[in-house]
Formats: C-alpha cells, structure tokens, sequence
C-alpha cells in the first residue's frame, strides 16, 4: 500500500451515528471546506427519486455507487481551499464490502492507494447517547458499532495512523480537530 499521502485531506470516519456528520456540519459552519458523507447522499438521492440503489434494497449496486462518489468527492477536493474534512472515505468502502459479504475486485483494492489523505485519520468511537435510528440510518446501534472496528481496521491496513475524537460537545470536538490539524500541518 502506497504511504504517499495527501497533505491537507483530513479524514473523519468511525462508528456509524457517532457525531461525524454533525461535526463536519460545525466544521463547515465555521468556513472550512468540507466534503458530506457519500453513503447518506446517495441514500437521500435515491429516496428521493424513488431509486433502489439502497443497501436494503441492492447492496452491490450500492457499495459501487459509494466508492464511485467518494473516488469523485476525493477529486472535486483539489478545487477546495485547504484544510479540507471529508466526512468518511474510500479505505472504509473496502471494510464495508467485505462486511458485506461481497468480493473485493482490483478496482476496489487500487482506490485506497491511488486516492489518500492526510496520515492521521480522525474516529469517533461507538456512541449510543448520541445514536439516533431514522429514515436514512436504519440498523439498530448494536449493529452499527459491529462496522466500528472493520472500519477502523481498514484504515490502518491503508497505512493511516488514527486518532479518536473524545465524546464531548460539538465545539469541543471541533476545537480537538482543529487543534491536531495545526500540529499535524
């Protein structure tokens, strides 16, 4: 696995519902540039042209769809102004195939080296108090923290250090960011 990395491409990701998204929201509020999550997208697009390419529906198709966004989301990144927070990304989308009972083809193992950020990739670690069941997020929390370790694993098999997010506030949690980012820059 290639340990070229792309300074300035800061990696969120962990358990499913753990706050990432809330804090790329706060992130982003604050004018940073940030990239959402590829998996809600694609699910809200499709819920809203009544589409199945929906894990519940067609897993295959799915998990395509996410690593073709995430390759995409990865490279409209070059246009944003550095540090720039992505909210999931393409090591995981191996981990996530593999959870999923389907075979990893060449494409799927070339992604990670061919599209890297920065070394240190941020965690949030399962979180049941802020874990909220929805539309979009369907499975129960004990089955989205089983994807919290494979997760992780993926990563650090991509050659990524990790670093977890403590469970505090959304400012504090920001602040903890930011603060690795101007130590790591």
């Amino acid at each position: 696995m290639s340990k070229h990395f792309a300074e300035g491409y800061y990696l969120i990701t962990g358990a499913s519902g753990a706050g990432k998204s809330t804090l790329i929201a706060a992130l982003s509020d604050l004018g940073y540039a940030t990239v959402p999550e590829a998996a809600l997208t694609i699910v809200r697009e499709q819920q809203e042209c009544g589409g199945n390419i929906l894990p519940w529906v067609n897993r295959p198709a799915f998990m395509e769809a996410v690593l073709e966004r995430n390759i995409r989301n990865h490279q409209a990144a070059r246009s944003l102004r550095a540090p720039v927070f992505f909210d999931r990304g393409i090591p995981e989308c191996l981990a996530w195939l593999q959870l999923s009972g389907l075979a990893l083809e060449p494409h799927h193992l070339a992604a990670p080296a061919q599209y890297r950020y920065a070394p240190t990739v941020f965690v949030a670690e399962p979180w049941p108090e802020v874990y909220v069941r929805d539309a979009e997020r369907q499975a129960s929390f004990e089955r989205a923290a089983r994807s919290y370790a494979p997760t992780v694993a993926a990563h650090v098999e991509a050659g990524y250090s990790t670093c977890v997010i403590p469970k505090v506030s959304v400012q504090a949690r920001v602040a903890f960011v930011l603060e690795h980012v101007a130590n790591m820059m």
